[in-house]
């Protein structure tokens, strides 16, 4: 029995959850030829602010992410 747990933040819409449970369910039963009805996917939804990434809480990432590059900011 095939057992896969996923983090996401939370955030998406229920009906895209369910697509990726079973796009999972059906990437691990053919990998691993199994039956699909043998496959367990655990999603785990966390806040925002219970995740961070560099250091940095992801809402702080995601606003860095948004905010523009200025002129002699960005890599060289």
């Amino acid at each position: 029995m095939p057992l896969v747990h996923i983090d996401l933040v939370e955030g998406r819409p229920p009906d895209r959850i369910a697509d990726m449970i079973g796009a999972v369910s059906e990437a691990i039963a053919t990998s691993l030829d199994a039956p699909i009805a043998s496959v367990r996917i655990v999603v785990n939804e966390m806040a925002p602010t219970s995740y961070g990434v560099g250091g940095k809480p992801w809402p702080q990432v995601v606003e860095e992410r948004r905010a523009p590059v200025r002129d002699g900011d960005g890599p060289t």
